[in-house]
């Protein structure tokens, strides 16, 4: 018998896993009709967040809450679908800098608001504030 799996933390740890299941859940569902996924999404809040500056794909990397080793493919399809633009850098013809469009900040103001929702509005429908900041303090430890 494997008795570890019975302990209080084996039981949170697995509660914290279907917890983010859930929520990948709920928020793939709200994204679905915008034709976008939860990575898409961040980035698109990366370009809002740094408007009107231009951000290089570096730059988005770093920022991204999910790693995505293949962030070329990623921003094709944002360009593709109209949502960012991508131009060289007029300082470093090496830099290749990242704005997000018009179209992409109506199609983030939407996603985002559905989003939101979809989670119970970042928790404040679920749990207190004084609990959201204990589960921020307990999730920074545990992944730092």
């Amino acid at each position: 018998m494997i008795e570890d799996i019975t302990t209080k933390h084996a039981r949170a740890y697995f509660t914290f896993i279907k917890a983010s299941s859930w929520m990948e859940k709920k928020i793939k569902g709200a994204l679905k009709p915008f034709g976008i996924t939860h990575v898409q999404l961040n980035v698109l809040h990366i370009l809002y967040r740094n408007a009107p500056e231009p951000v290089s794909v570096n730059s988005i990397k770093e920022q991204l809450l999910d790693s995505n080793p293949d962030v070329t493919r990623l921003l094709d399809r944002l360009t593709k679908k109209g949502f960012i633009s991508r131009e060289t850098c007029p300082n470093n013809r090496r830099r290749i800098d990242i704005t997000l469009t018009k179209e992409g900040e109506a199609i983030l103001y939407e996603a985002h608001k559905r989003a939101k929702i979809s989670v119970g509005d970042f928790f404040e429908k679920k749990i207190t504030e004084e609990e959201a900041i204990e589960l921020k303090r307990i999730i920074d430890k545990i992944i730092k």
